[in-house]
């Protein structure tokens, strides 16, 4: 499957929406519920314009002209843990086991090393999503801690959050 992976523009805003709405529907890996999510075209825009302001870093995975997978790196603005980067990463589901996760991060990590703060890269991803436990492992991070029984689904289980870093300076 042919893909690119390249950096987002306020141009993107309309597809990033769609994308987005879609994946929140697609699994339990994910923290927001579809109906929480209620971004306009016009918030979406206005976020990624301030997104690329901060230099933090937004990537789209992009097949046949549609985003399939979206990447958000945003180092803090606290100047004591201004050297931590936290990042989140959706895939759609049809796009899934298809090595595109693996390459947005690679490029994040590159990004991150290239970058004059960045020393660390963390993460907080759901116990039970292990296929991405193990690709976040294959990439070198290491699970820091866990928050127990940290997210509770509408049907009253609970699963743990692991949080999960690397250092890359």
């Amino acid at each position: 499957m042919d893909f690119i992976i390249r950096k987002i523009n306020a141009e993107d805003a309309e597809k990033l929406l769609s994308h987005t709405q879609l994946v929140f529907t697609q699994s339990s890996f994910l923290l927001t519920t579809p109906e929480e999510f209620t971004l306009t075209l016009e918030k979406e825009r206005t976020w990624i314009e301030e997104q690329q302001k901060l230099g933090n870093l937004l990537l789209a995975a992009v097949h046949e002209g549609e985003i399939i997978g979206f990447l958000n790196a945003s180092r803090s603005q606290r100047k004591r843990v201004s050297h931590n980067c936290m990042f989140g990463i959706s895939i759609q589901k049809d796009y899934w086991n298809k090595g595109i996760g693996r390459k947005m991060l690679e490029y994040m990590i590159k990004w991150a090393e290239n970058h004059p703060q960045i020393e660390k890269i963390m993460l907080e991803v759901f116990a039970h999503n292990e296929r991405a436990i193990y690709l976040y492992q294959s990439v070198g991070f290491i699970e820091e801690g866990r928050k127990k029984n940290h997210v509770k689904f509408e049907d009253g289980t609970y699963v743990d959050e692991i949080i999960m870093s690397r250092f890359v300076k």
